[in-house]
């Protein structure tokens, strides 16, 4: 029997979409995934990590690469729908929902190497979870950080560790959050460190697109020392009360956010320095979400602003690390825009 993910996930995606007036994916369809369009520089090393619809894809991040469709190439195990495809850090190892595989919530957060040689489910405690958004999984492959519900707040990240066949018991990550709802995780290229957004509102499952008073925030991976990166009130005359998609990057932690560029007020990247004030991370490039930064110091963000891109379609799109446009990676394709992964 075909099996799907649950309605939440799906919603997600199609409010994100919708709430943007974006296409169902336009040329190049959810099947394809998009072609990268060819541009001027060089492929550099690394990979991102995408979803088109109910479909997940990994792309080479160089111009003109070929999108893989890793939910096509995951079909021997199962039927049915895919979503969050996260790679770690060196790209070895990849965690995601899917209903491909028999869970008692009807989709399960599992696990697959970089070849796609096998897909087996994450149980913590011996237990399915259902998962609210995406997850993180380490170098090694046996280590998993999920967003889920059962601890103090309305949405915690939790870790789990695999030993032998087994995994351990969850651990809590965001007991000492101040905030309700503690999601999206992404880990540092340390392995040290998880990102993600802490708020106020369910997003990405609630009924809003976006979230009221959601901040960037971390903690360490064996939960202690959570604090509060940046939020809205970093920088005056913010044109929106919320901050996501916090990613690790070699100049310090990207993030959506929505400050004055010369002038005008739009949700874009921003970079969040070690030591200062947060800055545009790439001041010409106009409406984009969804920042993730690749070891070289190239970032791919989602570009609603490309040639060609007259309906606001989220393309995936290769940044340089001084901020200048590479090229984009997915034209006419509408990518999911919560989260994308990025990897070696």
């Amino acid at each position: 029997m075909r099996r799907f993910l649950p309605f939440a996930l799906l919603a997600a995606a199609c409010s994100a979409n919708s709430s943007t007036g974006l296409s169902d994916g336009g040329a190049g369809g959810a099947a394809q995934g998009g072609a990268g369009g060819v541009g001027a520089g060089g492929g550099l090393p690394g990979r991102f990590t995408y979803s088109v619809e109910a479909e997940v894809f990994r792309i080479e991040a160089a111009l003109g690469a070929t999108p893989e469709n890793v939910s096509e190439a995951l079909g021997r195990f199962g039927s049915g729908g895919d979503a969050w495809l996260m790679p770690s850090p060196n790209g070895e190892q990849l965690v995601l929902v899917t209903s491909k595989l028999e869970c008692s919530n009807g989709s399960c957060l599992a696990v697959t190497d970089e070849a796609f040689s096998f897909l087996a489910t994450v149980t913590p405690g011996g237990n399915d979870v259902s998962v609210l958004g995406s997850p993180a999984i380490t170098n090694a492959g046996d280590t998993v950080v999920y967003p889920g519900a059962g601890g103090p707040h309305e949405v915690d990240l939790f870790l789990t560790t695999k030993s032998d066949d087994s995994w351990s018991e969850p651990v809590l990550l965001t007991g000492d959050s101040t905030f309700p709802f503690n999601n999206t995780a992404s880990l540092s290229f340390d392995e040290t460190r998880v990102l993600f957004e802490c708020g106020f509102d369910p997003y990405p499952n609630g009924p809003a697109p976006e979230s009221d008073g959601t901040a960037a925030c971390e903690v360490q991976l064996d939960g202690s020392g959570f604090r509060v990166l940046v939020d809205s009130m970093a920088l005056p005359d913010a044109g929106a009360v919320f901050l996501q998609s916090p990613h690790d990057s070699l100049d310090g932690v990207l993030f959506q956010g929505s400050w004055p560029i010369d002038g005008e007020t739009t949700q874009t990247i921003w970079l969040l320095p070690p030591e200062g004030e947060p800055q545009p991370a790439a001041a010409t490039l106009g409406r984009a979400v969804s920042p993730c930064g690749l070891k070289n110091g190239r970032f791919g963000a989602l570009w609603l602003e490309g040639r060609d891109n007259f309906d606001g379609r989220l393309e995936l799109t290769l940044m340089e690390r001084d901020g200048t446009i590479a090229g984009v990676l997915t034209p006419g394709v509408s990518v999911y825009g919560v989260a994308i992964g990025c990897s070696d």
